[in-house]
């Protein structure tokens, strides 16, 4: 019987004998599978250096999104950020393309981030301090991409590709639930409001990386730019405020990033008073995220008590946006 393969996991020894040598990492003594996500990381170890390799999953991202990535990292790097930069190939370019069983793959290297990812928890000093060197670090980013242009296209991070996409994919999941659809619906609606009340043109627009970050010794560098894009700023500043919503020092936390961000960086008044706005749609982004994912993460990470537990953070969230706060 032969079966097809949606998902396949590539094996180590294939990729470090007969794809790393085409890139210039100098050399290559083994390769780990490291970590799965949207993606899927290795690293590459060599006498010297240690290497991310990213393979993309098959579908997931067209070549020209593939391009798009590799364009701010080299930017970036040229102008002075700290990133997880594009190693090249021997022969030129960045980009890889493997066949694996489900289909084409793209592959790219890139240098490796040191450290860890910050941690806001355990010493409060140390857990403000950590938040405040990440706000800086952003800002660095959005002042050193300011100029940054490229021919490549991806979605942009604004209400399209944000709010109207991520309805679409959570509504699918909910046809048979009209009650809940009727919340998130009602949700969207209210969020369209706050929105509409801001000119767009008011709003710092830009290129935005994610949240992917790692602090070695009060070093930071940021990697893994999956998600970048060019939109609205304030969604990159609000990811920082949904990641630690639950903590109990999410204020404190809060006001340290943004002290770090304003010492590099100013925050349009109009940027900043929709914060908690962008916390909420981040929340739906994210629920899409995994929803829209299910066929690889698998159904356990969309049934009916994650989506209710979401619902109620979403609901808390709208709460402290005033957002339709009796209305759910």
């Amino acid at each position: 019987m032969k079966l097809n393969v949606s998902y396949s996991t590539i094996c180590e020894e294939e990729l470090l004998l007969k794809l790393v040598p085409q890139y210039l990492a100098e050399n290559p003594i083994f390769c780990l599978f490291w970590q799965r996500g949207s993606n899927d990381t290795y690293q590459v170890h060599c006498s010297n250096e240690i290497y991310s390799l990213r393979v993309y999953r098959h579908g997931l991202r067209s070549r020209e999104e593939v391009d798009f990535e590799i364009a701010p990292l080299n930017y970036l790097k040229e102008h002075g950020a700290s990133v997880a930069y594009p190693i090249a190939k021997r022969e030129g370019g960045y980009v890889s393309e493997i066949h694996a069983p489900e289909g084409l793959r793209y592959v790219v290297m890139t240098t490796h981030a040191k450290g860890d990812e910050p941690e806001y928890c355990g010493r409060k000093h140390i857990y403000e301090e950590d938040a405040r060197l990440f706000g800086a670090s952003v800002a660095e980013l959005h002042n050193l991409s300011e100029d940054f242009e490229t021919e490549h296209k991806r979605p942009r991070l604004e209400i399209e590709h944000l709010l109207d996409r991520s309805q679409d994919i959570v509504g699918s999941f909910l046809q048979e639930n009209s009650a809940n659809r009727k919340i998130i619906d009602d949700m969207i609606i209210g969020l369209r409001r706050t929105l509409d009340k801001v000119p767009i043109s008011n709003l710092d627009i830009g290129f935005c990386h994610g949240r992917n970050v790692h602090n070695d010794n009060g070093s930071l560098t940021h990697f893994d730019f999956e998600f970048c894009g060019f939109g609205f700023r304030i969604f990159e500043l609000a990811t920082f405020n949904w990641g630690i919503w639950d903590d109990q020092n999410r204020n404190e936390l809060c006001s340290s990033f943004l002290q770090g961000y304003r010492s590099t960086r100013e925050i349009g008044t109009e940027d900043l008073a929709l914060v908690d706005t962008f916390v909420v749609i981040r929340q739906i982004w994210w629920m899409a995220f995994i929803m829209g994912n299910v066929r690889y993460f698998g159904y356990n990470d969309a049934t009916d008590s994650f989506f209710n537990h979401q619902l109620t953070n979403m609901k808390r969230m709208m709460s402290s946006a005033s957002i339709g706060e009796n209305k759910f």
